[in-house]
């Protein structure tokens, strides 16, 4: 039985190590213009909210209520740009200097579509 066995992994090594020699198929495409537009506003998007969530006080906000601000940048990070589209609208009505309180609702807000549609499992600690 053992010496079966010895044998069978014997022969999946040698099967995998001789693969590994063979080369892959890759795929190489040119980007429309398209794509490369839509990923240059994804990061000008990602750019402009991340300015606005590493003030002192919108920290001092996501501290208090118990959520780390390096939580809060992966999943702004993991946000599709629809959603980065909408964030940034809400952060822009805002009025500048304005309530701090309105910022965080709208992140807030965000994470819990978020939250209910099952992409996140921010709230399971709560």
């Amino acid at each position: 039985m053992k010496n079966k066995f010895k044998q069978m992994v014997a022969m999946l090594l040698i099967v995998s190590v001789s693969l590994l020699g063979l080369p892959s198929a890759g795929l190489a495409a040119p980007i429309g213009t398209d794509t490369l537009v839509q990923l240059d506003h994804r990061g000008e998007l990602l750019s402009r909210i991340q300015t606005q969530l590493v003030r002192d006080d919108v920290r001092a906000q996501f501290l208090e209520r118990g959520v780390s601000p390096i939580e809060v940048e992966a999943r702004i990070a993991a946000l599709s740009t629809e959603e980065l589209q909408m964030l940034s609208n809400k952060l822009e009505e805002l009025p500048a200097g304005g309530s701090v309180l309105a910022l965080i609702g709208a992140v807030f807000v965000v994470l819990l579509i978020l939250e209910l549609v099952g992409v996140i499992n921010v709230f399971n600690k709560v």
